[in-house]
């Protein structure tokens, strides 16, 4: 049989395109690892280049598959077309599925990684780059003001371009109206990029969601909100503050996108109807606030947000529920109303000082789990308080519980998250797990537990582990109280903090609790106006510096409300480098991070 037609039938077995004319693939094309013929691409994979003589098995996998390990996967699989060399190709017209700079690998055998060559050209980060320093054409737009819209088009790569004229783009808003472009104002033009500004006849609201066209190139983008979000910015005190002489309470919340935001005070946590409701007024950078007179401590308070009812929106007008604050000091549970609460004070400090990072011994424990078992009363099983009660021993005559944390030889508590957490409503709890056998064997089929990683109130301590029969909001002095315990021991304590998701999106549920209702385009990370992140949802803190100030409001306020001593912040790659610079800027210099 010729072996251009033995190639052909291996990857029409493969389920893969028509071969090339020939077998033959350049020795550049084997040592970058592809080949391109018209709107086909192909992974080349050479056994001298790689030094590997007959592998088992060829896999390819990069960013086009999101990095997938999956070796099972035959649409990535390659098969040997000739002597030592090995190809898969697929359809890849207008780079609809590997796009200029993705970065790749292959994978032989039982999945050993390669290293690229040596040789290679187009190597970065430790990864072959397809068409490296050649960008896919593409549109963006962003909102500079109402009605002035900054465009880039890249990608070009032509030597003479040129700024495109108003019939060149069409503007629509979320529902297909057309809205006429007046002028387009120049910027720049390379070889690479265009950049320019467009202005809109009609009134153009920059709250609202309009998408930019180009039909010449094919090209549509959503008009992003990205370049007004990154120039807001208050340092205004955000939540219900109560002033330090009494005479007034402060109410703010940031919502930028918002046409209105009511303020609900209410008697108790339990009243049906508000005692009062207030239109909360905007300031130029998207803080709605409301000043009261008096000291509002135990004042129970909630919100409703307005606005358009555009895709990606969760404000009133499409979904009628009250919110809760995001900067409240005391929270009902994750759900209903929050609590006006004055500052708290913290605990004394370490009498000799925080230990250095390098000579911290750690103690990890979670509440909950560390005294369901102890011999106390179940006022304490499971709370704060009932990590600190001394004197405890088991049937062997051994120090349990506290008097065993401070004498097993470490100087840090580090408690697993404290901050208000999600629980699922107890009925809906039951209804899922009662009858999950491996639920009940772990005998929290009713149980309604939690490690803590779904921060709901990052200012507020968790309302379940107050001790029980005391009132709402006594488990901020409860939490001091215990960080007091072990300062007095010479133990440091510090907490894990979830930042980098929220509870308004776990396990499938979507709650309306505060940021996805203020505006979730602001707060968080989204794709084409919805949600990304493996855990429902990942908060935006590049480019947002409001978003930023709430990470770092959340630990000055655990460091000088309750005198802790640092933090474990879980999953810090996915907040952004600056941020994190700038926090560690900002915390006193001996905090444990």
């Amino acid at each position: 049989m010729p072996n251009r037609i033995r190639v052909k039938i291996l990857l029409f077995i493969s389920g893969l395109l028509p071969f090339l004319s020939t077998a033959q693939f350049s020795s550049s094309e084997l040592i970058q690892g592809y080949a391109v013929r018209k709107d086909s691409l192909y992974f080349v994979f050479s056994e001298s280049v790689y030094q590997q003589n007959l592998p088992e098995k060829v896999v390819v996998t990069g960013q086009f598959r999101n990095w997938s390990q999956d070796l099972a996967d035959k649409r990535w699989e390659l098969s040997r077309v000739n002597a030592g060399v090995w190809s898969v190709g697929l359809k890849n017209k207008e780079f609809a599925v590997v796009s200029p700079g993705s970065g790749f690998k292959f994978r032989i055998g039982d999945g050993k990684w390669l290293d690229p060559p040596k040789d290679a050209s187009n190597v970065d980060g430790g990864n072959l780059i397809f068409m490296k320093g050649i960008e896919p054409l593409a549109l963006e737009a962003g909102f500079e003001s109402d009605g002035r819209i900054e465009v880039w088009i890249r990608g070009l790569n032509q030597a003479k371009p040129r700024i495109p004229g108003p019939g060149s783009f069409v503007l629509k808003d979320a529902f297909g109206k057309r809205i006429p472009i007046a002028k387009v104002e120049p910027s720049s033009a390379g070889s690479n990029s265009i950049h320019c500004f467009l202005q809109a006849k009609n009134p153009v609201d920059k709250r609202r969601v309009y998408y930019l066209e180009q039909p010449s190139n094919k090209l549509k983008c959503l008009v992003s909100f990205e370049p007004w979000f990154s120039k807001l910015k208050s340092d205004k005190v955000l939540g219900a503050e109560v002033s330090p002489d009494g005479k007034q309470t402060s109410f703010r919340v940031f919502s930028p996108r918002a046409t209105g935001v009511k303020l609900y005070l209410y008697k108790d946590k339990d009243s049906k109807e508000a005692s009062d409701v207030i239109s909360m007024k905007i300031d130029e950078q998207g803080v709605w606030e409301y000043i009261a007179k008096g000291d509002l401590h135990g004042t129970w308070y909630d919100f409703t947000v307005h606005g358009f009812s555009d895709p990606g929106n969760s404000f009133f007008e499409t979904h009628p529920v009250h919110i809760s604050d995001p900067y409240a000091r005391v929270s009902d549970d994750s759900f209903g109303k929050c609590m006006v609460a004055r500052k708290t004070k913290p605990a004394a400090p370490l009498a000799n000082g925080r230990p250095k990072l390098e000579n911290v011994i750690a103690y990890e424990v979670h509440v909950q789990d560390f005294t369901d078992l102890l011999p106390i009363g179940d006022d304490l099983r499971g709370t704060i308080s009932g990590m600190v009660v001394p004197g405890l021993k088991n049937t062997r005559g051994e120090k349990i519980g506290f008097d065993y944390l401070v004498e097993n030889g470490v100087n840090t508590v580090h408690l697993m998250p404290v901050q208000e957490m999600l629980h699922w409503p107890q009925d809906e709890w039951e209804r899922a797990f009662s009858k999950d056998a491996w639920m009940r064997e772990q005998g929290v089929a009713l149980e309604n537990y939690d490690w803590g990683y779904r921060t709901s109130h990052s200012f507020a301590i968790e309302t379940r582990y107050r001790r029980k029969a005391t009132n709402p909001g006594d488990e901020r002095e409860q939490f001091r109280d215990l960080v007091e315990a072990f300062h007095k021991k010479g133990i440091a304590v510090i907490v894990d903090f979830v930042f980098n998701h929220t509870a308004e999106n776990m396990d499938g549920r979507n709650y309306l609790f505060h940021f996805n209702a203020l505006d979730k385009q602001y707060y968080y990370r989204t794709k084409n106006l919805e949600h990304i992140g493996a855990y429902g949802n990942e908060t935006k803190s590049e480019n947002r510096y409001m978003v930023q100030r709430w990470i770092i409001d959340q630990c000055k306020h655990f460091i000088n409300e309750f005198g802790i001593d640092g933090f474990r912040i879980d999953l810090a790659g996915q907040t952004d480098q600056q941020t994190l610079l700038r926090l560690k800027s900002e915390l006193p210099e001996d905090i444990i991070i």
